[in-house]
Parts: C-alpha cells; structure tokens; sequence
C-alpha cells in the first residue's frame, strides 16, 4: 500500500468516534492500533476486490456453525445493531474487522509486540500466544489458507510502523517461546502486524473457540468502528485504489 493511501487512511482513524471510545476494562486504544486497523483492512478490502482467496473467505456469510464461525456465534449481536451477515462480500469483511478490533483490545489492549499471558501454562511453541489476537501456532491447521498466509508474510515486518505509534515495547514482550515453527510463529506475529490482523480474521470464520472473549463474547462489537471501516472502503472505491 501506498505511503500517500496509508496516511489518508489513518487521518480517517485519528478522526473517528472510536478513537475516543473507552473500551471495557482497557479505556482508549492505541492511536497506531486504530490506525493500523484501518489500514490493513484497506488491504484485505482491496484483495477483497482482487478475488484473493483469503480474503473472499473471511468475507463469505455467517455460515450458521456457532461452533467454528465467530459471525455465527455472534449472530444475535451483530443484528441486535443491524449488521446484515447474510450475503457475501465487503458488508461482511468489515463486521468480521468490527469483532477484530474489539478482540485486539481485549487480548492485548492494541499492542502489536504483546507476549504471551504469564499467568497461564501455554509456554510451548505451538501453544504459547502471541501478538495483537494473542494466536498461537496450533492454530494453523484450522484451514489451509491459514497457513498460506503464514508463508506468505515470512520475513515481513508490514504496518509495524504503523501500529507501534502510542505503544512501547519490552524485552520480555519480544521474547517467543518454545522453538522450531511455533517460536517462529510468535515472533512474526508480533513482528508483522500486517499478518496478524489478516491471520486473525480468517481465524475468527474457522476456529472462534480460539479464543476466550469470543467464548464468552467479552470482545465488544461498536458501531464506530464499523463506520470507520465504511469510510475506508468508499475512499478505496471513489479512487479506484487497487494496491495490495
């Protein structure tokens, strides 16, 4: 994404009603988080428009299996504020972008560098939680195009500039845990929050259970953000805006 389109996007964050928001028991988000947010769902919007296949899957209707689908699950919400899941396509992405950033301040309170959760047991590679949605590696073989997404950010640092604006960073949050692609897992989880946000939201379609505030639907669903990511989305389609 262009420099120029990831400043006029975030310009959008800095402006809208949830960047006030105080969100429950973690009060307002990082500005880079909100920023971030924006950005990288201008990117999954454009590959959206692309036809990519991550993409078109996170965007596919609310599947109706409560016990993988996170929109299924949080059915009754998302229509008690009139957020319509029932057909394919950028009206979905963007809810499934509403319920991800409400995840994001639940796990991590917006930070992109978050480590695992001392006070629970998952030290192991594949089960110790990282980054943004506080994912781990066990993750991936919830569905192929996980893992394709893994590959395809290796080695990638994307919208770490962004998302570090308001949000400093320990040693003991850098640090990953276990070894082998576990270890490597976390440490581009928090490296690339390009990936994470793209990752996550694929997961929440495939494997809810994942994660506890979706279980207990503690991850709050806001409007605000679903006029943000609106605002986005019509600034991408007024200017023809095709990069990935």
């Amino acid at each position: 994404m262009s420099s120029d389109t990831a400043l006029s996007i975030a310009a959008m964050a800095d402006a809208s009603a949830i960047a006030g928001y105080q969100w429950s028991d973690r009060g307002v988000a990082p500005k880079g988080y909100l920023r971030g947010m924006a950005v990288a769902f201008g990117r999954v919007y454009c590959k959206l428009n692309a036809g990519r296949d991550a993409a078109s899957e996170m965007a596919m209707p609310d599947s109706g299996d409560a016990g993988t689908d996170a929109l299924a699950w949080y059915a009754n919400e998302f229509s008690a504020l009139g957020m319509d899941n029932s057909n394919a396509g950028g009206d979905v992405l963007r809810h499934v972008f509403v319920l991800l950033t409400g995840l994001g301040m639940r796990e991590s309170s917006g930070r992109y560098c978050e480590g695992r959760d001392m006070s629970a047991g998952n030290a192991g590679g594949e089960t110790a939680e990282a980054g943004l949605f506080q994912v781990s590696h066990n993750s991936i073989y919830a569905h192929f195009l996980l893992s394709a997404l893994y590959d395809q950010y290796k080695g990638s640092t994307d919208f770490q500039d962004i998302f570090r604006e308001g949000v400093a960073c320990s040693a003991a949050s850098w640090k990953s845990w276990g070894a082998g692609d576990g270890q490597d897992f976390q440490a581009l989880t928090k490296a690339c929050p390009a990936f994470a946000v793209e990752y996550a939201a694929l997961a929440l379609r495939k494997i809810r259970s994942h994660w506890g505030p979706i279980i207990r639907k503690t991850a709050e669903l806001r409007p605000e953000c679903d006029d943000l990511f609106q605002s986005v989305a019509s600034y991408i389609d007024a200017n023809a805006i095709t990069e990935v």
